[in-house]
C-alpha cells in the first residue's frame, strides 16, 4: 500500500458534508458568519478575511502598503510566488541568508542588510517552526519598517505564548489542500490596519466575480484530493499513474506535484480563484474546531517518526526548540548523500514523500537586488530537504512502513 505525498484531515461526516453543500449550496451568509466569528474569536483585536487565497491578501497586502521602488528584504528560502508577485509590482527584493539549524532567515544577517531603502520586511515561518519573531518585530519597529508575516504553514505555532501572525503588521495563513487548517483551497489575513482591510473588502467586491468553470473546475480537484487522502484509495487511483510519470517524465511528474505553487505562469492573476464555496466554508469550520485535536496527533507522529529514524548515517533532522509550541505541520528530513537516488528508491517502496528542494528564491530567475551575495546556507541545505507524510489521518502501521521503507534504503 503506497502512503501519499499528502493528506488531508478529515472524518467521514466531513465527506457527507461536502456532498450535501455542494447540492444544496444554500444560506452560504449563514456559513460565512460562522466560520468569521470562530477566527475572531480566535484572532481578537484583529481585523479578518477570509480570501480564496493567501497569495491574494499577500499581493493586495503589497499593492496598498508599498510604492513602485520601494524595497522589501525576503528570506531567501520563502515562497518563491510572493517574490514574483513583488517583482511584478515593481518592488525591489531584497534577500537574506537563512539560520542553519532551522533555515529561518538569520537575524544577524538581517540586521546588516538594512538601510535607508527598505521600507518593508517579509518573514516566513518555513515548515510551521516559528522564526525569532519578537527580534524581527523589535528591528521593524526600530526602524520604521512593516511587518508582513508568511505564516502558510505556521498556523497554530505559537512563539513565546503568542501565535504567529500576531506579531507583525499583517499575518497571512494558506488553508489549502495540504494546509491544517485548510478550506480546500483559501486563506486567512489579519491586520490591525483598518484601511488595508477595507481595501481588501472593496477590492474582493469589485473584482472577484462569479466563475461556473472555475468553481466546477475546483470541485473536481478537490474531490480527487479528498479520495487520494487515503493510502488505500490511493494506491487504487493515482499511485500508478504518479509512479509511471516518475520513472518515465519525472518533470511532468514535479510539474503536477507543485502545481499549487503558481509558478508556471509569467504573471500572478489575483482573480484567478472564486470566492470560498459553501462546503469549502463548512469544511474549514470543521477544521478549525478539531484543530487542536489534529495538532496534538501531528505531534505524536513527528515524535515517533523521529524517534525511530535517529543516527541513520545518511539522515539528518532540523534544529528545533522542543519547547516551543509549533504545529508540526511537516516532518522534515535532510538527506546528506545522493539526495534523487533516496528519493527514488523511497518512491519505490510506496512512500511517495515531497522533495522541498523548492524555496531558494535565487533559483526562479527573479529581480534580485543583491542576487551576487553570498548564500552559502540556503545553497547548501535547500537541496537536502524532503518531506514525510505527516496526518492526524495516519495510524501507527502506515507511520511504521514509512519508518520500514527509510531503514531498508
Amino acid at each position: 500500500m503506497a502512503i501519499p505525498f499528502f493528506s488531508i484531515d478529515l472524518e467521514k461526516k466531513d465527506i457527507f458534508n461536502i456532498f450535501k453543500n455542494i447540492i444544496f449550496p444554500f444560506n452560504i451568509k449563514k456559513s460565512r458568519n460562522e466560520i468569521n466569528e470562530l477566527l475572531k474569536e480566535r484572532f481578537k483585536n484583529k481585523y479578518v478575511n477570509l480570501l480564496p487565497s493567501a497569495r491574494l491578501g499577500f499581493y493586495l497586502t503589497l499593492k496598498k502598503k508599498f510604492k513602485e521602488n520601494d524595497e522589501i528584504i525576503f528570506s531567501s528560502m520563502s515562497f518563491p510566488l510572493y517574490i514574483k508577485i513583488a517583482n511584478q509590482l515593481k518592488l525591489k527584493v531584497k534577500l537574506v541568508d537563512v539560520d542553519k539549524k532551522n533555515l529561518n532567515i538569520d537575524i544577524e544577517k538581517l540586521k546588516k542588510n538594512i538601510n535607508e531603502n527598505t521600507k518593508g520586511i517579509v518573514v516566513t515561518h518555513l515548515f510551521g517552526y516559528p522564526c525569532e519573531i519578537d527580534k524581527i518585530r523589535e528591528i521593524s519597529q526600530k526602524n520604521n519598517l512593516m511587518l508582513v508575516e508568511d505564516c502558510a504553514q505556521s498556523f497554530g505555532t505559537f512563539y513565546k505564548g503568542m501565535e504567529t501572525g500576531n506579531f507583525g503588521d499583517v499575518g497571512i495563513y494558506s488553508c489549502s489542500l495540504i494546509k491544517i487548517p485548510t478550506t480546500l483551497g483559501g486563506g486567512i489575513l489579519i491586520t490591525s490596519d483598518k484601511s488595508l482591510n477595507d481595501f481588501i473588502n472593496s477590492w474582493m467586491n469589485k473584482n472577484i466575480k462569479f466563475s461556473f468553470n472555475k468553481k466546477f473546475s475546483l470541485i473536481i480537484k478537490n474531490i480527487f484530493s479528498i479520495a487520494n487522502s487515503f493510502p488505500f484509495l490511493y494506491s487504487l487511483l493515482a499511485s500508478k499513474i504518479f509512479f509511471f510519470l516518475n520513472k518515465f517524465n519525472p518533470r511532468i511528474y514535479r510539474k503536477v506535484i507543485y502545481s499549487g505553487m503558481g509558478l508556471k505562469n509569467k504573471q500572478f492573476d489575483p482573480t484567478e480563484r472564486p470566492n470560498l464555496s459553501k462546503y469549502q466554508i463548512g469544511f474549514g469550520i470543521s477544521q478549525i474546531n478539531k484543530f487542536d485535536l489534529m495538532k496534538k496527533k501531528r505531534i505524536e507522529n513527528s515524535n515517533y517518526l523521529k524517534k525511530n529514524l535517529e543516527n541513520l548515517k545518511n539522515i539528518s533532522f532540523l534544529e528545533y526548540d522542543e519547547n516551543v509550541n509549533w504545529n508540526h505541520q511537516y516532518f522534515i528530513i535532510k538527506i546528506d548523500n545522493d539526495y534523487k537516488d533516496f528519493n527514488r528508491k523511497l518512491f519505490n517502496l510506496g512512500i511517495h514523500a515531497m522533495e522541498e528542494n523548492v524555496w531558494n528564491c535565487l533559483e526562479y530567475n527573479y529581480d534580485i537586488v543583491n542576487k551576487n551575495d553570498n548564500f552559502d546556507v540556503t545553497k547548501k541545505n535547500n537541496c537536502k530537504i524532503l518531506r514525510i507524510q505527516n496526518s492526524s489521518y495516519l495510524n501507527k502501521k502506515h507511520l511504521d512502513s514509512i519508518i520500514w521503507a527509510i531503514k531498508n534504503m
